[in-house]
């Protein structure tokens, strides 16, 4: 029988063959990936099988803060959001860390968006925000104690104002009116003015994370006319200069390096809100995990979960005495890969690269571009991580040990799995799209 020949391309090496056949292995293929994936990754959660995101091997090699998180949490759903989502928050954690890439300096910041439906399991997020409530917590104490001390300077400032106004000349000079403190805090609020949300990054000495469990907040806020700050937001991520005027105090005002980590969570139509299209700037920034459903209704009165959030507090504190550790260095830690890393680094995101333009479309060329700076910052996060459990955070110089490089690129090479899925549940709005990029996702067919 004769078959129809499509464009050159060929099923798994075999001969040419027809739409409706290649349609049809096709779909046979991606069960068979998600049969494989289950069994790959082991059974979980109470006998359940989950199609787990990330292997489980890579939890034994995590360093300290990150692998006590996820050996905790039992549910395989709830071990890879804490993770993704740890990680999120701990690149906002890390001041006077940094490595050099595409010509300039970086540092860990992260933007961390988890999808999934209601009830899916996204809650493990909240654990997440706890690695960094100390440090918010400790901003909001000194505001308060500064905001005391300055509503008592206050108050003797406008008593010798008075006499100052009825001595009639006989004191040369007024008094100096006290100095307002300025509002700091970690964790910026993402229903927010464009204004506010750069203020408070500015106070904070360009330090910031934007934490939301439902990210159509920070959506409402981007499509208000006052609140429209996605491009900071863009420009945030590659610590590109932020500008803006304040009207109040008629201040002009620059972030120059601003450092801000991102970590949303939301349901797919929630997050069409805040990034409608591929050509968004935004949708290129982000690393994204999207939930698989499970069947299972899970074991609400679990009693062996009743101890979690005084164990993520104790990691917060953890992760507060890292911080201190870090921010009180007079000089800062230099982070670098080793030549045959580079080289393993250069040549993935190159193949990557080919493949997307290939086999995809040429819309994702910013996200392999920026997929390949996650990739450096993760690695980055993990060795600083683990150098702080073997009290190496001394010298200026930071080489990405093995083990973390590895563990880097598996995550990479999954986060970019799931940017693809995601790009494909976008609109027909692509240019340039090949009909047959299943390809990019199973590796299952090849051009002649």
């Amino acid at each position: 029988m004769e078959v129809q020949k499509l464009n050159g391309y060929t099923l798994g090496g075999k001969a040419e063959i027809g739409i409706e056949q290649l349609q049809a292995e096709l779909e046979k293929v991606k069960k068979d990936f998600e049969k494989d994936s289950r069994s790959k990754n082991g059974t979980w959660n109470n006998g359940t099988s989950e199609q787990a995101f990330i292997n489980r091997e890579i939890y034994k090699n995590l360093p300290g803060i990150l692998k006590k998180g996820c050996s905790i949490l039992k549910d395989a759903i709830e071990k890879e959001v804490f993770l993704l989502g740890g990680i999120g928050i701990i690149s906002g954690l890390l001041p006077n860390v940094s490595g050099f890439y595409d010509g300039k300096d970086y540092q860990a910041n992260l933007y961390v968006y988890i999808l999934g439906k209601f009830g899916s399991g996204k809650g493990s997020l909240s654990y997440c925000r706890k690695l960094g409530a100390p440090i918010h917590a400790e901003k909001l104490l000194n505001y308060e104690d500064a905001l005391k001390e300055y509503l008592g300077e206050l108050v003797e400032y406008k008593k010798k104002l008075t006499r100052f106004k009825k001595s009639k000349g006989r004191y040369q000079d007024p008094p100096e009116e006290p100095e307002a403190p300025k509002q700091e805090m970690l964790f910026i609020p993402a229903n927010n003015s464009k204004t506010g949300a750069f203020e408070l990054l500015s106070n904070n000495k360009g330090y910031g994370i934007i934490f939301e469990t439902e990210g159509d907040s920070l959506a409402d806020a981007l499509r208000q006319d006052y609140g429209n700050y996605s491009d900071g937001l863009r420009k945030a991520f590659h610590h590109e200069l932020i500008s803006y005027y304040r009207r109040g105090g008629k201040e002009y005002v620059e972030i120059k390096q601003p450092k801000l980590s991102v970590v949303l969570s939301s349901t797919f139509d929630q997050f069409r809100k805040l990034i409608p299209s591929v050509q968004n700037g935004l949708f290129s920034r982000f690393m994204y995990y999207e939930l698989g459903s499970n069947p299972e209704f899970k074991n609400v009165f679990d009693k062996a979960k009743s101890g979690n959030p005084a164990f993520f507090d104790n990691l917060g504190q953890e992760m507060y005495r890292m911080h201190k550790l870090l921010l009180e260095r007079k000089e800062p830690i230099y982070f670098e890969l080793t030549p045959n890393q580079e080289a393993q680094f250069l040549g993935l995101f190159q193949e990557w690269k080919k493949e997307f333009q290939e086999y995809i479309s040429e819309d994702l060329d910013g996200t392999v571009h920026r997929l390949g700076l996650i990739c450096f910052r993760i690695a980055l996060i993990l060795t600083t991580l683990r150098n702080f459990d073997n009290k190496l955070l001394i010298a200026n110089k930071m080489i990405c040990q093995d083990i973390d490089f590895s563990i880097a690129l598996q995550l990479i090479s999954s986060i970019k799995q799931n940017s693809i899925k995601l790009f494909y549940q976008f609109p027909e709005e692509k240019t340039g799209t090949n009909p047959f990029s299943e390809k990019a996702i199973f590796g299952y067919i090849t051009p002649n």
